[in-house]
């Protein structure tokens, strides 16, 4: 009994610690992000060159369905449109990048100008509520295909490069792959992108961003500071058990002693009287 005792008290005292490192790591990385952008509100707070960004916008998921004609198809016979049916994988273009589609449902089939619905499964897919990590890269190895982060006014959009423009210095034509046509305006210049997508964490950039408030903030630090203490009285609690129970069975042992003691005396004591009659 007292052996599992000892591995659960273990266990609970490995878990307390490393909830207290964890938080105190993500702690420590909230606090960077937060004071380098209150130095530089300009651009995105990064941490050994790795960007930390929230997406907020759905233009660059791939779970938005959309139509495609036909004339809009590239690398395909006319018969072979006509054979296309719901599962199979059509391309289109968007700028000088190919674009991998897969049939929802096929409408009219039989019409000079069928329409497909489509979605597009993108591996490197970014949806509403994820945090993405943009790795920082030099502007002269960025290629279609690649999904940049860049500066758009104040605020950071991450899209796809469709095009590229080396006239008067490099340049990225943009689009969302869930929009229906490129970024309007001119095209990125190169000092305004912020670095390269790396990496998406589904689901929880919101749960930094709440992290980044102040209620988050509150609970962020109490979370382990309560750790901390609850773990603390336990041990406390668990110490102070442990000692009283030894020294109440010291104080049985110091009883039981004393009360032979007392026997061997009254033993003796009884034979000397004994003698003396």
């Amino acid at each position: 009994m007292k052996k599992g005792s000892g591995f659960l008290h273990k266990l609970a005292s490995a878990i307390g610690i490393l909830l207290i490192v964890l938080f105190g790591l993500l702690l420590l990385f909230n606090i960077t992000i937060i004071v380098k952008g209150l130095i530089n509100s300009s651009v995105p707070p990064s941490v050994f060159g790795v960007t930390p960004l929230v997406v907020k916008s759905g233009s660059m998921s791939s779970d938005v369905q959309h139509s495609v004609y036909a004339n809009e198809l590239v690398d395909i016979t006319p018969e072979a449109v006509k054979a296309l049916k719901p599962g199979d994988k059509v391309y289109t273009m968007a700028g000088d990048y190919r674009i991998e589609n897969v049939i929802v449902s096929v409408n009219g089939a039989d019409s000079d100008e069928p329409f497909f619905l489509v979605e597009r499964p993108a591996a490197d897919h970014i949806e509403v509520g994820d945090l993405i990590l943009v790795k920082s890269a030099d502007t002269n190895t960025i290629k279609v295909g690649d999904v940049i982060s860049f500066m758009e006014n104040s605020s950071v959009v991450t899209h796809r490069v469709i095009g590229i423009n080396e006239a008067n210095g490099r340049s990225f034509i943009t689009k969302g792959d869930a929009n229906n046509s490129a970024d309007t305006g001119d095209p990125v210049p190169a000092d305004k992108v912020v670095g390269v997508f790396s990496s998406r964490i589904p689901a929880l950039g919101d749960f930094i961003y709440f992290l980044q408030q102040p209620l988050g903030m509150a609970i962020f630090i109490g979370v382990p500071v309560l750790t901390f203490l609850i773990y603390d009285i336990i041990r406390r609690s668990r110490a102070s058990k442990r000692k009283a129970e030894k020294e109440e069975s010291l104080e049985e042992e110091l009883a039981r002693l004393r009360a032979m003691a007392r026997e061997l005396e009254e033993k003796k004591a009884a034979e000397a009287k004994k003698d003396n009659d």
